[in-house]
């Protein structure tokens, strides 16, 4: 809803000579407003006194001495069909009323001019100068080399990278503002004008951490207060090294030609770790690996030692399936004895 502009912003009166009698416009200072290409919009016109003292409203157009619109005492409507059509109507029943203008256009910019005609007193006038919001395209978002990203995705990345994403948005008048968040929160608000109606903004976040895996990076592009900004997001995915390997209870010492079972876990890779055994250089074969929560990773050596391994290292090693060496390791001395 558009404010009522005040009585008090008159610039000017004119006089005439009307049927023998004088009479008075006011014309009131134009009241800017805006309104968003495809919405709605109302253009108040106060009626003060009693309809049977209204002899008709009238709405012009940049100066157009013909009216666009006109309501009569009856009251009887008319939209000029090459202006507004059926997307107008002049609203008496609400205080004040007002002209409402649906599925606005670029084209309906313009200064209006809402004219009351009473039967015996003056004549007042409303001004308005409409301007209409163009909103920008959706946000897309290019990787470091110019290629289009899909998805909702960004990466996945490794620790110690950098992220180098560049927002570009379309269309808008007026021009609009292109940002980007992360997690809520504006890291950079520099943008440019490349070529045409595109604005860019190129992020560079370097050196990422652990700890900003899935967090949130959004384009935000707006050139209005009067509709929601529009938002293009993704979530950060990373593949992460592990952060702890170790073998459980690992027994003092092992009795020759016995089996035995021991276990390794490792936490905090992503995805989770595969965890390979070996004795010295040799990998083993007869292990037993599960998955569990939170990133962590158990598996389960059988094995029965010989007196030839007393001394030697039992490796576990706790890898990123994903990434060639990103692993960690943990040994275990054997002490091995005879029955």
């Amino acid at each position: 809803m558009v404010p009522t502009p005040p009585k008090e912003a008159c610039d000017f009166r004119f006089w005439g000579l009307f049927f023998g009698f004088a009479w008075t416009a006011e014309i009131h200072k134009p009241y800017n407003v805006e309104g968003v290409e495809g919405r709605s919009i109302e253009l108040q016109c106060p009626i003060t006194v009693p309809l049977t003292e209204v002899s008709m409203v009238l709405w012009f157009k940049d100066g157009a001495g013909i009216p666009l619109y006109r309501m009569a005492r009856q009251p009887a409507h008319w939209s000029a069909p090459e202006v507004f059509g059926s997307r107008a109507k002049f609203n008496i029943d609400k205080s004040p009323a007002s002209l409402l203008i649906k599925d606005l256009k670029r084209h309906d910019q313009g200064l209006y001019r809402c004219r009351i005609d009473f039967r015996t007193i003056q004549t007042q006038t409303y001004r308005y100068n409409l301007t209409v919001i163009v909103l920008p395209e959706q946000p897309v978002v290019l990787d470091r080399w110019g290629r289009l990203m899909n998805g909702t995705k960004l990466g996945p990345k490794e620790e110690g990278d950098d992220v180098v994403i560049t927002c570009r948005v379309s269309g808008g008048r007026p021009q609009p503002s292109v940002r980007w968040l992360i997690n809520g929160v504006i890291v950079d608000d520099q943008y440019e004008h490349t070529s045409g109606d595109i604005i860019e903004n190129r992020l560079l976040w370097p050196t990422i951490q652990r700890s900003d895996l899935n967090s949130i990076f959004t384009c935000q592009t707006m050139n209005t207060r009067l509709v929601e900004a529009k938002e293009t997001s993704y979530v950060l995915d990373m593949h992460l090294k592990p952060l702890s390997v170790r073998v459980i209870d690992p027994p003092g010492s092992v009795v020759a030609d016995k089996r035995y079972e021991v276990s390794c876990e490792s936490s905090g890779s992503r995805p989770n770790a595969i965890i390979t055994w070996y004795k010295g250089k040799r990998q083993m074969r007869r292990t037993k690996d599960d998955i569990l929560s939170h990133n962590r990773t158990l598996s389960s050596l059988s094995f029965s030692p010989s007196t030839e391994d007393d001394g030697k290292l039992l490796t576990c090693r706790a890898e990123n399936p994903d990434v060639k060496g990103l692993f960690l390791e943990t040994t275990w001395k054997m002490n091995v004895v005879c029955e």
